[in-house]
């Protein structure tokens, strides 16, 4: 297999000539609908793909927060919907949940087209012709699995990175979350520019990442997440270049998490590494019977090395969520930082920030990753009282949680 050196400053012209890809569709010229409401909407569509058009729609909703000491703190919360009827659904009750936290006008829903963006009447959402229509190869990934998730992954990650360049503190959140608290006094408190929801075993769970100005080295992460998407799922041959067993069918995974997985890995150890998201998927498995044995390959054991190195290279440090006092015995959680470049690091948040079930109001966010499929998640929030997809339309008055002062402090 072949490891490469981990500086992505080395790789701007690979990584440009990847993202020099033909994806932009024709520009629709249907009638404007909601999606145009945060910029010249007769000139740009609600395309976030036009120039300047995704700054300025954030601009538009995002809260500017003062930090004592530090430069003001522009914060959003940032969606991703799907068309089907299902998708549109959750979003609503999502943007439902965080009305109820004061948040409500603070977020941007991106969504596939214009029409999409019609069932958000009054809502904030765009639309961006970057979003893949077509499935783009043949690969295993793409034949078993393309649906709209995979259409965003992409966009989901570049926008994201493109917000935080342009000055904006962002939760990129899945819509399948449950909203008990403003996590923001916490997070911008904490001594990371990328937090991330832990996940067992691995690292990291792609759907709650909060992102703000920080070193160069956080922010190319995330572009580094989104140059694998794009590159795996639109030339699965690539996928030989860096695993020497790999033979077609290729699987070229380019599911967004397990690619963020192995892009913090090489950003802590500082060398760029494949094994984990891509390496792992060509040997065998249920989707791909004709793979070699993956336990049995040279690459398996680095990849335990690699995870026993970044894992010994953790600190500890811990954030006040004031509003876990009020719920439990302590309102300060502990959390792993992953130290990267530039004095910077990548921070796994405490359940107290984000969460995986079962819910507790302790927590900030609460993914319903557990719950699998549109009907488990519905009975999962309705025994919870959080399925409310009608719900208004209007913030709640800010709550000024406990422990208000104490974080302040800590900041």
């Amino acid at each position: 297999f072949e490891q490469l050196a981990f500086d992505t400053h080395e790789c701007t012209d690979v990584c440009a000539a990847f993202s020099a890809l033909s994806l932009l569709p024709a520009l629709l010229a249907a009638p404007m609908s909601s999606s145009s409401w945060p910029f010249d909407g007769s000139s740009q569509l609600g395309d976030v793909e036009a120039p300047h058009a995704l700054v300025r729609a954030a601009a538009s909703v995002a809260r500017v927060t003062e930090v004592p000491g530090a430069r003001a703190q522009r914060e959003l919360v940032f969606f991703a919907t799907g068309p089907d009827h299902t998708s549109v659904l959750m979003t609503k009750n999502a943007l439902a949940m965080l009305r109820t936290v004061g948040l409500g006008k603070h977020a941007l829903v991106l969504a596939d087209s214009d029409d999409t963006c019609s069932a958000f009447a009054g809502g904030r959402c765009v639309w961006s012709s970057r979003v893949l229509r077509e499935k783009p190869a043949d690969s295993i990934t793409n034949n078993k699995f393309w649906d709209w998730r995979f259409k965003f992954y992409y966009v989901k990650k570049a926008y994201l990175s493109r917000l935080v360049a342009g000055g904006f503190s962002v939760i990129q959140a899945d819509t399948d979350t449950v909203w008990s608290h403003d996590p923001f006094p916490a997070l911008r408190t904490m001594g990371a520019s990328l937090v991330v929801m832990r996940e067992y075993p691995t690292i990291a769970n792609a759907g709650l990442i909060y992102a703000r100005p920080g070193s160069v080295e956080a922010r190319d992460l995330l572009d580094e997440v989104a140059w694998r998407v794009q590159l795996f799922q639109h030339y699965p041959e690539a996928v030989r270049r860096v695993v020497h067993f790999a033979s077609p069918p290729y699987y070229a995974n380019s599911d967004d998490q397990s690619l963020l997985n192995d892009a913090i890995v090489s950003a802590v150890l500082r060398n760029r590494t494949f094994l984990g998201s891509t390496a792992r998927y060509e040997g065998r498995n249920k989707y791909n019977p004709a793979g070699p044995d993956w336990a049995s390959q040279p690459e398996a054991q680095a990849h335990k090395e690699q995870l026993r190195a970044m894992w010994k290279l953790q600190k500890r440090s811990s954030v006040v969520c004031p509003w876990a006092g009020a719920v439990g015995p302590s309102s300060r959680a502990s959390y792993v930082r992953l130290p990267i470049r530039g004095g910077d690091a990548v921070a796994l948040a405490p359940r107290s920030l984000f969460a995986h079930l079962p819910y507790s109001a302790g927590n900030a966010i609460t993914h319903l990753t557990a719950a699998r499929g549109f009907a488990a998640k519905v009975a999962t929030l309705r025994k919870m009282a959080k399925w409310d997809p009608l719900g208004s339309q209007v913030d709640a008055p800010a709550k000024v949680d406990p422990g208000a002062a104490e974080a302040e402090q800590a900041a």
